[in-house]
């Protein structure tokens, strides 16, 4: 029995990560799995549920699609959900079974993109690690396509990054933070991303200093 159980995942995975730094953004982010990452997210991850809406599915991943390693109905059923839902960006997370198959997210991704004309992203998480590689994964690779060039850095202005409730819990931590920033003689430009929307942080070049 020794064997059983070589390596368990963390509390808050990796593809929670994803789906709770890009929560309040606008976008539509999907979990490519057959439905336990997503339950685990919905009722342990993410307390925003009970006053915000977002776009955050699962893409109910069979097991003949997996055998035969069938990618176009995933791309296919984001797609027809893209053109019904119209995100400003697509987001799409692997869970276990993808990492078994060798799923290759960034392709996916291009596809989706080529086809919607929407930006996307692909993650290649597995449910293994923790909730903060996926985390920063996710800014990362939204800080280098969504954030537009600035003319220049305004002084005392600020961004807070690595702002979400896996964190810092919804029971005013966020307001708290901007408030000391404020006190402190800082705007906030932004905050990733909890208390700002899309645009807030497309202007994320703007501030003169980051609060990590």
């Amino acid at each position: 029995m020794k064997q059983t159980a070589g390596f368990i995942s963390t509390y808050a995975a990796d593809v929670s990560g994803v789906c709770s730094a890009l929560f309040e953004l606008g976008g539509m982010t999907v979990m490519h799995d057959a439905s336990g990452c997503n339950s685990t997210y919905n009722t342990h991850d993410e307390p925003r549920w009970f006053d915000m809406d977002s776009m955050v599915y699962i893409s109910g991943l069979s097991e003949i699609e997996a055998i035969m390693g069938d990618d176009d109905k995933l791309i296919g059923d984001i797609v027809s959900a893209a053109e019904e839902l119209a995100p400003r960006f697509i987001a799409v997370a692997g869970s276990p079974i993808p990492m078994v198959t060798g799923m290759d997210f960034d392709a996916v991704a291009a596809e989706i993109e080529a086809r919607t004309g929407i930006p996307a992203f692909g993650f290649s998480t597995n449910g293994m690690h923790s909730y903060l590689m996926g985390v920063s994964r996710a800014f990362e690779a939204f800080a280098e396509r969504m954030v537009q060039d600035s003319a220049g850095r305004k002084q005392r202005t600020a961004n807070i990054l690595g702002l979400t409730p896996l964190d810092f819990s919804v029971n005013g931590s966020a307001e708290s933070i901007r408030i000391f920033m404020e006190n402190a003689g800082y705007e906030v430009v932004s905050s990733w991303a909890m208390g700002s929307c899309l645009e807030d942080v497309e202007r994320s070049a703007e501030a003169s200093v980051n609060l990590v």
